[in-house]
């Protein structure tokens, strides 16, 4: 039964207008598509990086996770809560307003993609709940910052966590060997959208 007050006796009523409304608000997305890309942008230029070279062993930089069909996933140089990460989009998109009324459909595949990497971090590292934070503070290509929280914590884990901006990899952090671990947990298998998403976005990609 669904709830009084909704405007369809049945949830498959509501389909034709989502699907509507989600097209509606993908008009960004026509083929043939093309990823934006700042060339001033740090994201933007490890983006790059990583779509070049997607090996879990050979890839240079110790944080990288897993390039994803709408992110590039890897873990944030402060790691004061373990497994802290953050998921970069693969199109340099600075407003979540307009990826929600232009590009819905690439917002939804980002969103898969959190869902992802959340649980592996559940798998990998157990725990209690993750902060999910939209900060865009020092870099305004869309990002969103995944923080484990652990009941080693105490009371402090009904707080914000606290943020030391660390730029630096820190030397006595195994970066690599976690990063793999939390991989290693990611689905085998990505969804048809998924795929279908990924694909969009590597046919639009500069040379």
């Amino acid at each position: 039964m669904m709830p009084d007050g909704l405007c369809a006796e049945n949830i498959e009523d509501l389909l034709p207008m989502l699907s509507k409304s989600v097209m509606d608000r993908s008009g960004d997305m026509r083929l043939p598509y093309k990823v934006n890309v700042d060339p001033e942008c740090s994201f933007c230029k490890k983006n790059k990086q990583i779509y070049l070279t997607d090996h879990e062993y050979e890839h240079p930089e110790p944080t990288f996770i897993k390039r994803l069909p709408a992110s590039v996933a890897a873990l944030s140089y402060e790691q004061d809560y373990p497994g802290r990460s953050v998921l970069v989009l693969r199109d340099h998109e600075t407003s979540l307003t307009y990826l929600l009324e232009h590009k819905f459909l690439l917002y939804i595949a980002f969103m898969e993609d959190v869902s992802a990497v959340s649980e592996a971090i559940y798998r990998t590292l157990k725990p209690v709940k993750i902060n999910y934070m939209v900060l865009m503070n020092q870099n305004d290509h869309f990002h969103m910052h995944l923080v484990p929280r652990y009941k080693y914590e105490g009371d402090k884990v009904l707080t914000p966590p606290v943020f030391r901006g660390t730029s630096e990899l820190q030397s006595d952090f195994d970066y690599r060997s976690l990063a793999l671990r939390i991989r290693h947990n990611l689905p085998r298998k990505q969804s048809e959208f998924g795929e279908c998403i990924e694909e969009l976005i590597n046919s639009g990609l500069p040379p």
